[in-house]
């Protein structure tokens, strides 16, 4: 009778266990972390989840309107007027999307030595569209200051 108890015991233990591991992964946000570049933005990882933590140091001399977008067409096809990406809000295909930010119309403006950081949920955001990171600075994007940040979901 005791080797019944201590079989369930150990039995509901390693349920018990299984969950909590399970528990922690399902909210666990995804870091990404890189560096804002003169000429680039570098991403240490380049997918993520739905949760992500986001951590970028410009280690540049110029700042970065970061801005974070959603499109269909390729990262290195992105519409520019005047320097910088056209963002359209009317969410029709083929348009550049704002995937979140402030009321500049960019996520915010990381001065050369600091370190932006931000988690964000992406639930509900669409699946098929490319996340892209860029500075949209005037000459940003022609001159490589963007990243594609792929989501597994």
């Amino acid at each position: 009778m005791k080797s019944n108890f201590v079989e369930h015991r150990r039995g509901l233990i390693a349920a018990l266990a299984t969950l909590l591991i399970v528990a922690g992964c399902v909210g666990a946000a995804t870091a990404v972390t890189g560096e804002i570049k003169d000429d680039g933005i570098i991403l240490i990882t380049d997918h993520a989840g739905s949760s992500v933590r986001l951590e970028l140091l410009n280690v540049g001399t110029t700042p970065c309107d970061l801005t974070p977008v959603l499109t269909t067409l390729s990262p290195d096809a992105l519409p520019v007027q005047d320097g910088q990406v056209v963002i359209d809000s009317s969410g029709a295909p083929g348009t550049v999307q704002m995937a979140m930010g402030g009321p500049a119309g960019y996520l915010k403006r990381v001065m050369p030595g600091e370190t932006y950081k931000v988690e964000i949920a992406l639930e509900g955001a669409p699946k098929t569209d490319e996340r892209i990171i860029l500075c949209n600075g005037a000459g940003d994007y022609a001159r490589g200051r963007y990243a594609v940040l792929r989501f597994d979901r």
